[in-house]
């Protein structure tokens, strides 16, 4: 080939080269993104010292969040211990968050954009304030629907607006918040193998007990208090009130307050290696909230200290789907006379 040739080619190899990173360059909005946005919050990683308090709400459910010293704590959950990477993360999120792309300032819009006011009913929209420790408030913002893949393939935006601004605003960060309890916490109350459990008794106000043993060293449970004249229903599973039992997460907590009106129910379950574990279930209109004890002894009773240090003077709001695979009536597992 005559180097005249190779010379043409090669030109046009680096012109090639050159459109097709001028063509990524146009289409990739993510670096337009990051060049153009201005601040959500400008200055706000250098207050971030500052922070001693985060508020968080949608429609009725609100959170506050308090530092304390290193750690941080459900400040209107009685002072819960919180996780801290969670709350580091929203905060980082915020600092960094850029607004690239105004988006309406027609109010009637703002519901398509999760954007409408955070405390209206059944709204999805968020609010979040970070506040010092005088209660001044150091950011406010009001946080709508993600936008996936925004910015390119994996790289979403969120929608945001300043309660006291109309105009709404593309950002260029996935803003995560929720003002649901167990997105700030360790959800898990207990886990436990079910096959391990040997016992499980079930005891509700104006009912028989409900007594299930398992079979065996790693056999199903039964259940050994049928009343005479009576069978269980076809399907009824017992092994799922001793999957309830075994696995156990949050949806809230609140102080415990033993002299709390509400129907009472109980659970005792007995784990292989020693572990014995009282639920105590209390039902508050379409609520239920439990608290629990724990005692074993050997390597159970590390498990038990475990349980008791988390659980002591806390009392846990669980679902009714959780609640209702615990507490069994009769009439729930027998047929009808």
């Amino acid at each position: 080939m005559k180097p005249r040739t190779i010379a043409e080619l090669g030109l046009v190899a680096l012109v090639a080269i050159v459109v097709a990173a001028a063509t990524y360059i146009s289409q990739n909005r993510w670096s337009q993104a990051k060049v153009n946005g201005a601040p959500l919050f400008p200055g706000l990683t250098a207050q971030g010292g500052k922070i001693a308090r985060i508020e968080l709400r949608q429609g009725d459910k609100k959170l506050a969040l308090e530092r304390k010293e290193q750690n941080w704590v459900l400040a209107d959950r009685g002072g819960y211990p919180a996780k801290t990477e969670p709350v580091r993360t929203l905060l980082v999120r915020l600092a960094e968050a850029q607004l690239v792309e105004p988006k309406t300032r027609k109010t009637d819009r703002f519901g398509m954009l999760e954007l409408e006011d955070a405390g209206a009913k059944d709204t999805k929209s968020r609010e979040v304030r970070l506040l010092d420790q005088q209660g001044a408030v150091i950011a406010q913002a009001i946080i709508g629907k993600k936008r996936m893949d925004a910015f390119g393939s994996s790289k979403s935006g969120t929608y945001v607006r300043w309660p006291e601004d109309a105009q709404a605003w593309l950002a260029n960060t996935d803003v995560q918040v929720s003002a649901s309890v167990r997105d700030w916490v360790q959800p898990t109350l207990l886990e436990l193998e079910a096959a391990k459990i040997k016992t499980v008794t079930v005891e509700m106000p104006n009912e028989p007990a409900l007594r299930i043993e398992r079979e065996g060293e790693a056999g199903k449970h039964k259940l050994v208090t049928i009343p005479e004249g009576k069978k269980l229903k076809q399907g009824a599973d017992v092994d799922q009130v001793v999957r309830g039992v075994a696995a156990i997460d949050l949806e809230d907590v609140r102080k415990l307050d033993s002299t709390a009106a509400g129907e009472v129910s109980t659970a005792r379950l007995e784990a292989d290696g020693g572990l014995a574990i009282t639920l105590r279930l209390r039902r508050e209109g379409e609520d239920t909230w439990l608290s629990l004890t724990a005692t074993g002894d050997g390597e159970a009773k590390k498990t038990a200290d475990d349980l008791t240090a988390r659980s002591k003077d806390w009392e846990f709001k669980i679902s009714p789907a959780k609640a209702s695979s615990i507490l069994k009536r009769p009439a729930d597992l027998f047929e009808a006379s």
